[in-house]
This record gives C-alpha cells, structure tokens and sequence, in this order.
C-alpha cells in the first residue's frame, strides 16, 4: 500500500483473503466430517483449533505484510497516517460471514427455511467451532445465547488482522524480537 488509493484495493484483496481461507479450511472441513463420528466432541475441539490457526496464519501474514508496506507509505508521505486500518481489512474479511450470519439469524426466527447447514458450508472455518456450542441441524433449534456465540466467533479475523497490521505498521521486526531476545 503505497497511496491512499491503494486501500481500496487492500480491502477487496482482504475480501479474497476470506475466499483463500474458506477454500484451506473447506479441506480441513472434509477430514473433520469424515473423523467426527469416531471422534466425537475431540474432532470439534481439534478441527476448531486447525482452522483458527490456518485462519489466524494467513490472516496475520497478509495484516503484518500491509502493514509494513503502509509503513513505508507514510515514510515516503504518499499514505496519511493509519494506524488501525487493520481492523477495518479484518471487518472487510468477514462480511461475507456475516452477511451468511444474518441469513442464519432470519432462519432461526422462522423468517426463511433452514439455513444453518448452508451456513456451516459457506463457513467451514467456523463450522468446527460452531458444533461444540449448537451441533443441532436445525436453524430453529438454535437459542438466542447460541447465536451470539456464533455471531461472535468470527470476530477474531478483525482481531488478527489489527494485531498483526499493527505491527508491521510499526515496524517491529520479529526475527529480533522472538528468534533473538538479548538475555537480561
């Protein structure tokens, strides 16, 4: 990110990301359903922690990479100054699962038919995480606590990407900060 033109472009690219983390996560989402059954509540907790890591991997790479590339934006004076343009790349990721969220909510009022399997398809990031608080198949068997949580879940990608956007746009270099810590 050069310019301030570029963020538009960084915004549709964070879309993409969403796409790239779906498409890792709906091979994972495979293995998950073929082990479920012999695994039972395990495979939800294991398969829950792959996706939110491969999520959080790719998620923080493309935040910490955009964040260095606006941090040299603003050194050069091309970009004004974004600290938190991070957590607006992350709410970019996940409007397509919110935009299925609301779907799910009007499902679970009766409002259309049962969308909560589409929804666990459309996001098999989450789909794992999802069944260890409301492993029902049925949007109207959902309760009003179950839908926060599941409202609520994919709320980490803004995290993530704000986290890591953050840090590259500061400039922290990692290698030094982790793989070489100066003893005390």
């Amino acid at each position: 990110m050069k310019t301030n033109a570029d963020k538009k472009k960084i915004l549709l690219i964070a879309l993409a990301k969403w796409a790239e983390c779906e498409l890792f996560c709906i091979i994972t989402f495979i293995f998950y359903a073929v082990v479920e059954g012999a695994m039972g509540k395990g495979a939800h907790i294991l398969f829950a922690l792959v996706c939110f890591l491969l999520v959080f991997c790719l998620m923080a790479d493309f935040g910490l990479k955009t964040g260095y590339s606006a941090h040299k934006g603003v050194e050069a004076g091309t970009l004004s100054k974004c600290r938190n343009f991070g957590a607006l790349m992350g709410l970019a990721a996940t409007l397509p699962t919110y935009i299925c969220f609301i779907f799910l909510a009007l499902s679970a009022n009766g409002v259309i038919g049962n969308f909560y399997p589409a929804y666990k398809i459309i996001n098999s990031m989450f789909a794992p995480a999802v069944n260890i608080f409301a492993s029902t198949a049925q949007a109207a068997e959902l309760s009003t606590g179950q839908l926060i949580v599941i409202g609520a879940i994919p709320l980490y990608i803004p995290v993530a990407c704000w986290f890591a956007f953050r840090l590259g746009y500061d400039d922290t270099d990692l290698a030094k900060k982790f793989v070489y810590k100066s003893k005390k």
